[in-house]
């Protein structure tokens, strides 16, 4: 059976629950990281998903290794080491559901994956690569995402990309960005977000505002000549741009109840992976020239898995099944 390679990071999130009877505030630990979030979103809904990262023989490490085999992602190839403990995330939630990230991150084992980690017999079988920037932010754990994505495109595999940009993860904006110039040249797939717009364009100098639609089609439209064949963005309960050729399509977010958007672009991003998968993912040519129905089809689809997600705590916790996003 083919299957998606998800190349990236997986950590322990403690996100805050409702204040118990003495009105302190719980924090909870719920497994996490984008990438291994949209591999399990992916998995949950009926897609063969395979994940590379490392994890530590550390109690969380465990869980976290459990947690992928019990979603059914295949982890024969993740490297597990005795030489870091498990990145750790402190959420912190705004009004709005939205979250914000404290790392306790020095030295633990997901930034120690190595290009050696990714074998020959990793990529057997696999149809596209997935990664994120997190593991960009520092070494070796960067080095070996830069080469995975060399790799995928030696091998002629689609490349998918999520910006997502932790700040705090970064020693400045200007590295940020130097990153991730390298990487737009070498992606099939390329999604960011509104707030992350300005990371990606050096004529901007801060996020765009989300509701502005014709400054983000103009820089996905940029976008698209550097290389991706195509470009989404997410705007949160806006919703979403998609955009390949001369094409742009806007999907409007349902409207829910937010208790969380933790793991809400990956659980977006594992269902657009899961449809192109199931299309047996056009490549560059086709995926350029798709036609406004189907990138409508596409973002509805992958909108209505990330508003799912955002009615519930956690990442991996909060991802749905393919039935309960077909029953929307």
């Amino acid at each position: 059976m083919t299957c998606a390679l998800f190349v990236g990071e997986m950590l322990i999130d403690f996100i805050p629950h409702l204040p118990g009877l003495d009105g302190v505030i719980c924090y909870q630990p719920h497994p996490g990281g984008a990438v291994a979030n949209a591999a399990v979103a992916l998995a949950r809904l009926g897609g063969a998903a395979r994940f590379v990262g490392k994890l530590s023989e550390d109690g969380f490490g465990k869980l976290l290794l459990r947690t992928l085999q019990e979603n059914g992602v295949d982890t024969r190839f993740v490297p597990v080491t005795s030489q870091g403990n498990t990145t750790l995330a402190l959420v912190t939630l705004q009004g709005d559901g939205r979250p914000e990230f404290t790392f306790y991150r020095q030295g633990t084992a997901d930034t120690l994956l190595a290009a050696s980690d990714l074998t020959r017999e990793a990529w057997q079988d696999v149809t596209l690569c997935h990664a994120g920037s997190v593991l960009l932010a520092s070494e070796p754990a960067r080095s070996a995402t830069l080469a995975a994505l060399e790799q995928a495109h030696l091998r002629g595999l689609p490349v998918s990309f999520d910006v997502n940009v932790r700040p705090l993860l970064w020693t400045s904006q200007d590295e940020i960005r130097a990153l991730l110039a390298q990487v737009v040249e070498r992606v099939d797939l390329l999604k960011f977000s509104a707030e992350e717009a300005h990371y990606l364009d050096s004529a901007l100098t801060e996020p765009l505002d989300a509701a502005d639609g014709p400054r983000l089609r103009e820089l996905g439209q940029k976008l698209l000549s550097r290389g991706p064949s195509l470009v989404v963005i997410t705007r949160g309960p806006l919703g979403a741009l998609l955009l390949a050729g001369q094409h742009c399509v806007e999907v409007v977010g349902p409207p829910r109840r937010v208790l969380d958007t933790t793991g809400a672009g990956d659980a977006f991003m594992g269902a657009l992976l899961y449809k192109l998968t199931q299309q047996n993912w056009p490549d560059a040519s086709q995926l350029a020239a798709l036609p406004p129905h189907t990138l409508q089809a596409l973002g509805e689809f992958a909108n209505r898995a990330a508003g799912l997600s955002c009615t519930r705590y956690g990442g991996i916790a909060s991802l749905p099944s393919l039935a309960e996003v077909e029953q929307l």
